[in-house]
């Protein structure tokens, strides 16, 4: 296994990139599967979930690339969003979940979304603001200013996440995506997140965020009809602030193409322990409660498309 001590300058930079990939292979084989998909024996609407960020699998052959903690490492983790989701299976929603943490490979990203200290001859795309700063499809950061690895992380590294896990996970999701439209016409699809309960500077965010792209993602009634929903829970729900959805809502959003996509932020302070990221009393409410609200979306949707195949 790979030394956590900070390496030596005398260590060529090479080696150790090479001693990472071999670590990462061990640790992207005891992941698996790059997801768990959830699909319904009968798909009854053609709305699917999508849970980006929930994966919870650190194995010790990737905790061994860092020198950050198991907690750290996990700051960026959407927890127990899949769990808050599957009982919806069994409705007749068909449920895809990242089975790897976002830190490892973040599906939420452009594939293309590469570090800046890769080479331009190894890419040949521009370089995104997000994976200046250490965002990207391979997260480098956490946080402005806390590096997740001790050296810069090579090509042969990011092409090979993305070839495990990235191409996996959206090659299902499309799939998903096509079934729904195939067989009602036109499909949806919630990309279910969860954020930080106050933003830098402590001040408390809304209950629930939707994302649309600022409208560019999903048709108006769509996103009126689930703010509405929401906010008839009891939930505080803003639009588009502080985020607008990600890769994924941009990229699969295609109102004209009878496909439309919405980002779903969830407070985690409504069911999260933020000390010790375990559920607390409030997980049993919002389970319930989002229960309620993905039912009725479905059955807008699903009655919508009823009426217009009459």
């Amino acid at each position: 296994m790979w030394n956590l001590n900070k390496p030596t300058k005398s260590t060529h930079i090479y080696v150790r990139q090479r001693l990472q990939s071999k670590c990462d292979r061990i640790a992207l084989g005891e992941i698996g599967s790059p997801y768990n998909l959830s699909q319904p024996d009968k798909l009854c609407t053609p709305l699917v979930l999508s849970s980006p960020h929930s994966g919870r699998l650190y194995p010790k052959a990737f905790q061994s690339q860092s020198l950050l903690s198991l907690r750290q490492l996990r700051q960026s983790e959407d927890c127990y969003i899949d769990q808050l989701l599957a009982p919806l299976c069994g409705l007749g929603i068909p449920l895809l979940a990242a089975n790897f943490p976002r830190i490892i490979v973040d599906v939420n990203r452009d594939a293309h979304e590469w570090p800046p200290q890769i080479s331009a001859s190894d890419r040949s795309q521009p370089i995104t603001q997000r994976a200046r700063l250490g965002f990207g499809v391979v997260p480098t950061r956490i946080g402005q200013h806390v590096d997740i690895y001790p050296h810069d992380i090579s090509a042969n590294l990011i092409e090979h996440r993305l070839k495990t896990l990235y191409h996996p996970y959206h090659g299902a999701l499309l799939n998903l995506l096509q079934t729904a439209k195939s067989k009602f016409g036109h499909a949806v699809l919630l990309d279910c997140h969860s954020m930080p309960g106050s933003d830098l500077n402590g001040d408390k965010r809304a209950d629930i965020v939707l994302g649309d792209r600022y409208g560019t993602a999903c048709r108006p009634d769509t996103i009126a009809f689930i703010e509405n929903v929401f906010t008839g829970l009891g939930y505080k729900t803003t639009r588009n602030q502080p985020y607008a959805g990600g890769f994924i809502t941009a990229h699969y959003g295609r109102p004209n193409l009878n496909i439309e996509a919405v980002q779903i932020e969830i407070n985690k302070d409504l069911y999260l322990d933020p000390l010790s990221l375990e559920r607390h009393v409030g997980w049993d409410e919002l389970a319930a409660n989002m229960q309620k609200a993905i039912v009725r979306i479905s059955e807008y949707f699903t009655v919508s498309e009823g009426i217009a195949a009459q």
